[in-house]
């Protein structure tokens, strides 16, 4: 989940996606907090208004001990994230390997404070461990698209920061829904959003047998529904 360089969560300044391009800001706080290497169990997590169900059995990872608590709840299928820190969620029972699918829609309740990026995250072995390995499929505010693997304590981009039309962009109401997913079929993996192939890449360079769940960036507040697994 973790990004050594600064500008995989980052985006343009201002509060606005699309103001600023060209300078970029991150936050100095986001590399501790994304540089996350630890696994630890949900227990008891804040639960808001309307959401009263925990999110139990899952796990996740991240080295901030407020988001070890982390206010992420689930009802009805939806699953209900209000990130300080960034985190990936991954659930033992979530696992595949061979050719598959995994998609989800995921909601961007409002504006964040500034650009920061979510998504689905698969193939992933030996979580709890230094030598981690995964792959996540990102987009951000602005209509862009992120590709890495995870690396122990590094990463590997796949495809940096890409503008695509399919992506839907933040409306004015501060909202942003987008549903990713990720279709390994032979040697290759198929990336869409909302139904459109955004990229095809060789399944050698990626992580693809594994866990997979959730990659949510800081400070932002969203919801997952309608995943297909």
């Amino acid at each position: 989940i973790g990004t050594p360089k600064l500008e995989r969560d980052c985006g343009q300044v201002g509060s606005s996606p699309n103001l600023n391009r060209g300078s970029t800001r991150c936050d100095s706080r986001m590399k501790s907090r994304n540089e996350a290497d630890h696994g630890v169990t949900l227990r008891s997590p804040t639960s808001r208004t309307g959401w009263s169900a925990p999110l139990t059995n899952w796990t996740i990872l991240s080295s901030s001990e407020s988001l070890r608590r982390s206010p992420v709840t689930e009802a009805g299928g939806t699953f209900h994230f209000v990130m300080g820190p960034a985190g990936t969620f991954y659930n033992q029972a979530w696992t595949k390997k061979g050719d598959y699918k995994f998609s989800a829609r995921v909601t961007q309740q409002k504006a964040p404070s500034h650009p920061t990026s979510y998504g689905i995250a698969f193939g992933g072995a030996n979580l709890a461990d230094p030598n981690q390995t995964y792959t996540y499929f990102l987009v951000r505010q602005a209509g862009e698209f992120f590709i890495s693997n995870r690396e122990g304590a590094t990463t590997a981009t796949q495809v940096n920061w890409t503008a695509h039309p399919a992506i839907q962009k933040q409306t004015a109401d501060g909202k942003q829904v987008n549903t990713l997913s990720v279709e390994t079929k032979g040697a290759e993996v198929i990336f869409s959003v909302n139904g459109q192939e955004v990229k095809r890449l060789p399944k050698a360079g990626l992580h693809v047998d594994g866990l997979y769940g959730f990659r949510i960036g800081h400070n932002i507040d969203v919801d997952v529904d309608q995943v297909t697994r």
